[in-house]
């Protein structure tokens, strides 16, 4: 355990009791000499005062959380004032208003270990997920394998396997490519792009057929560790797309791969998973982008009520340029304001598999 305090009889007194409690302590006078031990050898928890000559606690407290995050912080301050301030900086383990005792001392460090527990099973959590999204890609590429020596060709599979796996997703992946085609013919694009944007919008989410399966279905919102492994499907749609020819199909929906890793650019940077901004996003993720906002917006979630129309398109005018392209925008304001919210319907590219595609999905019980 660290103790950080510029007062020498308040670093020992705390490192006794610390010893008393099983524990092995150790101290630091400032904030960088704290964050200098830390990076030399690890600490399951660090006590750390606010106020410090240099840098204060609140810095080492962030410092913390981005290089050891496991690392349970509790905070020590004579200023209640700053209590308030330091709750909405990131998750803290527990804060001492001094002069604070002994026992409630030792309850800080209790709730010190249930946080690094409950951050560790978090860490664990994360890391299964993790191999299993990498499982359930790799099981897609087998898919295509099988279905295609059956005669299936590879979209049709990707479809059906969003049909089964994810309806939802599959219901909204339809509404988004409606939208972005709306969008494409307000923008006079030529037919060979419009072909090409309602490939990757009809596939900007195969990537979730690889989300484990708690995170598509979860009553709630996502943690932050899941919400990170969510992000992932970007890029995992990409590879989906990308395996179709290196597994010997055709290469037409490979082209797609790199507008559906884009998707979730932003406009103004920031976005994931390269952080790319302005016209170094591809056109295409530009605008499914646009689509995929709003239909998100205007969708029931099983965690929070859909916004109407309205709402929706002010959320997109408040988000535009640093997250969406202001002219796709305008275009699809353009798009709604003369069709009301009903987009054209899709006519081109990749038809959805009929009943009678022997599409034969028994053999993806695996990615299940």
């Amino acid at each position: 355990m660290l103790i950080v305090d510029d007062e020498p009889a308040v670093r020992d007194l705390m490192s006794r009791w610390v010893a008393s409690l099983g524990l092995q302590p150790r101290t630091a006078a400032d904030a960088q000499s704290a964050l200098d031990s830390l990076n030399e050898r690890h600490a399951d928890l660090a006590v750390i005062d606010i106020m410090m000559p240099g840098k204060n606690g609140l810095w080492l407290a962030g410092e913390i959380r981005r290089d050891h995050p496991n690392t349970a912080v509790v905070l020590a301050t004579g200023y209640t004032e700053l209590v308030e301030s330091a709750a909405t900086d990131g998750p803290v383990a527990d804060f001492l208003v001094k002069p604070f005792k002994r026992d409630r001392f030792a309850l800080a460090l209790d709730r010190g270990r249930q946080w690094r527990r409950q951050a560790l099973e978090e860490l664990e959590w994360h890391a299964r997920l993790s191999q299993e999204m990498g499982d359930r890609i790799e099981a897609v590429r087998q898919l295509l394998t099988r279905q295609r020596a059956l005669g299936v060709n590879d979209a049709q599979t990707l479809l059906a396997l969003v049909e089964e796996r994810a309806p939802d997703v599959m219901r909204h992946s339809e509404r988004v490519t409606a939208y972005s085609v709306s969008i494409a013919r307000e923008l006079e694009l030529d037919a060979a792009v419009l072909e090409a944007l309602e490939q990757a919008a009809l596939f900007h989410d195969i990537g979730k057929v690889a989300v484990p399966e708690p995170l598509l279905t979860k009553p709630s919102a996502l943690s932050p560790a899941e919400f990170a492994i969510m992000r992932r499907h970007a890029d995992a749609g990409a590879e989906i797309l990308e395996a179709t020819a290196a597994v010997g199909g055709a290469a037409s929906l490979r082209s797609s791969a790199a507008a559906v890793r884009a998707s979730h650019e932003w406009f103004g940077g920031g976005g994931y998973p390269e952080k790319l901004a302005g016209t170094a996003i591809p056109l295409a993720s530009r605008i499914i982008a646009v689509a995929d906002a709003y239909d998100a917006m205007t969708a029931d979630r099983s965690y929070r009520k859909s916004l109407d129309s309205g709402d929706a398109v002010a959320e997109l005018l408040r988000a535009a340029p640093s997250q969406f392209d202001p002219d796709i925008v305008v275009a699809f304001l353009t798009v709604l304001g003369r069709q009301g919210d009903q987009p054209d319907p899709p006519d081109v590219g990749p038809s959805r598999p009929s009943s009678g595609q022997p599409h034969n999905l028994s053999s993806s019980a695996s990615i299940h």
